[in-house]
């Protein structure tokens, strides 16, 4: 799909549909947030910077979001069972202005996102951990 981008009539602003799919990189950073209890700053998570600057991703899936005032982020009880194996989430999302406007009919576990299965026992121990909300 190539990026649908529109163009305001009025004041000219550019609005460009962005396609974002659940990869290894998101859910590394979605595991890390949780191993540390499920809510905390990213730059205190030793994050590289590839999994750093797309962690805001995950709530697009609604697996993990910041908190109000935008200094920590907490992992959603979706993110949690997305973890363990218990719930499936869109295997893509559309956004336009950093809004999603349309998911993937296609819902997939964490078993199913291309290279992740070597780490599901050890992303699955790790969400069985109490949490901020056990």
């Amino acid at each position: 799909m190539s990026n649908n981008v529109t163009f305001c009539p009025t004041c000219g602003r550019k609005s460009v549909d962005y396609k974002h799919s659940i990869n290894k990189t998101l859910i590394s950073g979605l595991a890390r947030l949780n191993a540390v209890g499920g809510r905390a700053r990213l730059d205190s998570l030793g994050l590289d910077n590839t999994i750093f600057n797309n962690f805001q991703k995950l709530q697009y899936f609604r697996l993990a979001i910041p908190t109000h005032d935008n200094c920590e982020w907490q992992i959603t009880n979706e993110g949690i069972w997305f973890l363990q194996g218990r719930v499936q989430i869109p295997r893509y999302v559309i956004t336009r202005n950093a809004t999603v406007i349309r998911t993937s009919p296609e819902q997939i576990f964490i078993t199913q996102v291309k290279d992740c299965v070597k780490y599901k026992i050890e992303w699955q121990a790790q969400a069985k951990q109490p949490g901020l909300f056990d």
